[in-house]
């Protein structure tokens, strides 16, 4: 609802409106869950749908927030729902790699090492895409309370960076301890 706050839109154009700000981020976004969600919202009458002819064209649907969606908003973004995570270690669910960090007794080293150095390097394209994304949404002038969404994306991704840096150290120097003391 709070992307209908800024402006009325078309369920489509919802979509690519509703993280535009962090292209090229990218996130994914499941399109039958937003028209299923929007759809829901409809009934509750939090939004209702306006009929736009179009010529040449199939009409399109705006959806717009109801004065009844806007005080339902708000009351949400007032209040302390969702502020909480819900998880013990939420970081866990978060970088979904820790659960094959778990079971890493189970592999060599040389692959242990392996997933470690693909993992920075997924890490790094990641920290160059959301510097990319804070750039782009800067030069937009986009809103800087969204900007310090993509900030903290930025932040998250360079703690993994120098999480990962510093677990490739530990385990080349062990396995450099272990060849040594196999001579």
């Amino acid at each position: 609802m709070g992307t209908l706050m800024d402006l009325p839109t078309y369920g489509y154009n919802m979509i690519k409106k509703c993280f535009a700000d962090f292209t090229p981020a990218n996130p994914i976004i499941n399109e039958g869950r937003l028209y299923s969600t929007l759809k829901q919202l409809d009934r509750e009458g939090m939004v209702e749908r306006e009929i736009r002819a179009q010529q040449d064209m199939p009409d399109q649907k705006i959806i717009k927030i109801t004065p009844q969606g806007i005080a339902e908003f708000n009351e949400w973004l007032e209040s302390e729902i969702d502020e909480e995570g819900h998880s013990k270690y939420d970081f866990f669910n978060q970088y979904p790699f820790l659960t094959k960090v778990n079971f890493f007794m189970f592999l060599s080293d040389a692959d242990k090492l392996k997933k470690l150095k693909q993992q920075l390097e997924i890490s790094d394209m990641r920290l160059r895409h959301f510097n990319e994304a804070r750039e782009k949404m800067v030069q937009k002038k986009v809103d800087v309370n969204r900007t310090k969404i993509i900030e903290y994306g930025i932040d998250v991704e360079k703690l993994k960076i120098k999480w990962l840096e510093q677990f490739i150290l530990e385990l080349e120097q062990n396995m450099h301890k272990n060849e040594g003391g196999q001579t």
